[in-house]
């Protein structure tokens, strides 16, 4: 999910390290590096070393060739060639591990201690590795006009919404099938049980270059949100390499190969809902939207909701001489799905778009939803490429069913979320994958095709799964279900709420 991959940690590039001057033969971009069968490290970016690695396409079928994955490791100040490294999964799919790591170094260092090496890297598909599609093969008018055709807001904004946003979907799919064929072969060979192998890869790789036999390899790993799916997917597939594993803000495996996230809804009202109490509590000169109770906080922002939603508000521009603009209820919905990823940190920012709107000035509203449509295609394609064979959001019923599950779940965002979530888009793609990179249809969690069953075994050491109280995107359900699918495995709870590992 392109909204999780970005707001679940705040991905803002390579900043300095890449534009000031450059230490001669210190690589400050992953062009620069040499794919190599064997794991090469090359110093990176100033505190970093890189590598990219070649990975078989396909594992089960190694004559198609290879594509290169990018390795990015900050070591560890006190780490020695013993010790471990711990790989971090981000957020997505469509995450760059590589910015993340790169983005929050002295963050990583807090986290793990100096005593680690901490990795990161671009799964397949993603940024610097290879299988990058663009689905418009760099038509940006195209993909304007999509989003405009497609991204109609709230799928009960208007007595047509839902149905745009249904029979446009098949749109994508058709231009992401066209660029696969024409450009990118084997641009669809991205899935997550793909990536576990790229990992299995990387870490006898790791263990050979240490000198160590690669078949004693285990894997350390910290995922959040789609990372969590990497994990489990790990897991269940080489149970036996899994050395050390933390899943954190856990998104549920098997909903996310089904492609429907059915119950990523169920906290988010409860979230909301704690935005009047803590609003009051926090007193006017803290939060600008206060009122004498919380319940006159929420019929106030009840009151903003039903304003909207019938009377859209137009800004010429004129003034100004920016572009013209109409506030809708989709750009106040959208503001409250950004708000409930982290709430505690964006709640006084929120409180104060609310008491300008509650004034007249709608202004801060402007441009929110649109700010969320689609113009990268690496998490639309793993999310589909995932769910082939499975996809149980194909037709118009199962999406109209979905659509009323999730407003019957949250008055606040369940209206907004499917078109957030995106899973209507995997309608029309054909990936025509091989079943090395499937995972079938089971009553049961993962059915790997090789066949391998996870489910059941036990990993070496309890995997730790980690969930606030109340998570509004990766809900708490989440994590205990995963927890119930690893035996011995740990479920760690944080009296919080947002997304667990802010």
């Amino acid at each position: 999910m392109k909204l999780i991959a970005n707001a679940l940690i705040l991905f803002t590039g390579f900043g300095c390290k890449a534009n000031c001057t450059h230490n001669p033969g210190m690589a400050y971009s992953f062009d620069n590096i040499v794919p190599s069968a064997n794991l090469t490290w090359t110093p990176c970016f100033d505190d970093f070393t890189c590598s990219k690695l070649e990975v078989p396409l396909d594992y089960s079928n190694k004559s198609l060739g290879t594509t290169s994955i990018a390795f990015i490791k900050l070591a560890g100040k006190n780490a020695t060639i013993e010790s471990p490294s711990i790989i971090i999964n981000s957020g997505g799919p469509g995450g760059s591990g590589v910015d993340l790591l790169l983005t929050n170094q002295a963050l990583a260092s807090q986290m793990f201690g100096d005593q680690y090496n901490v990795i990161s890297y671009d799964p397949r598909g993603v940024n610097n590795s290879g299988l990058t599609v663009d689905c418009f093969s760099g038509n940006t008018e195209a993909r304007l006009v999509f989003n405009r055709l497609h991204r109609t807001g709230s799928t009960n904004v208007s007595s047509t919404s839902f149905e745009e946003q249904y029979y446009s979907s098949s749109i994508y799919g058709d231009w992401c099938n066209n660029a696969v064929q024409n450009e990118s072969t084997h641009g669809y060979y991205v899935t997550t049980p793909a990536v576990a192998q790229d990992l299995l890869t990387f870490i006898e790789a790791e263990a050979e270059l240490a000198g160590q036999p690669p078949s004693d390899a285990k894997l350390w790993f910290y995922g959040i949100s789609y990372g969590t799916v990497v994990g489990a997917t790990f897991a269940s597939m080489f149970s036996d390499r899994v050395e050390r594993m933390i899943l954190d803000g856990v998104l549920d495996a098997e909903q996310y190969y089904d492609n429907t996230w059915k119950d990523s809804v169920d906290q988010m009202d409860e979230a909301m809902e704690k935005f009047s109490s803590l609003c009051h509590s926090a007193g006017p000169g803290k939060c600008s939207f206060w009122g004498p109770t919380p319940a006159n906080i929420t019929a106030r922002m009840n009151n903003i909701i039903r304003q909207l939603q019938n009377h859209p508000v137009p800004i010429s521009g004129v003034p100004s001489r920016d572009t013209p603009t109409l506030v809708t209820y989709s750009d106040l919905k959208a503001l409250f799905v950004t708000t409930i990823y982290n709430p505690l940190l964006s709640f006084p920012g929120m409180a104060d778009i609310l008491h300008q709107v509650e004034r007249g000035n709608v202004s801060a509203l402007a441009g929110m939803f649109s700010g969320q449509d689609i113009t990268s295609d690496a998490g639309r394609i793993i999310q589909c490429t995932d769910s082939y064979r499975r996809n149980k959001l194909a037709t118009i019923e199962e999406f109209k069913s979905y659509a009323e599950y999730t407003v019957s779940k949250s008055k606040y965002i369940g209206d907004i979320w499917p078109i957030v979530v995106e899973t209507i888009l995997c309608t029309s793609f054909q990936p025509q994958l091989p079943d090395s990179m499937v995972i079938k249809k089971s009553n049961r969690l993962l059915l790997y095709s090789d066949p391998v069953n996870g489910l059941g075994k036990p990993t070496p050491f309890p995997i730790l799964v980690a969930s606030n109280t109340i998570d509004p995107i990766t809900p708490l359900s989440w994590a205990r279900r995963t927890s119930s699918r690893f035996p011995g495995s740990v479920l760690l709870l944080q009296e919080g709420i947002g997304v667990s590992h802010y």
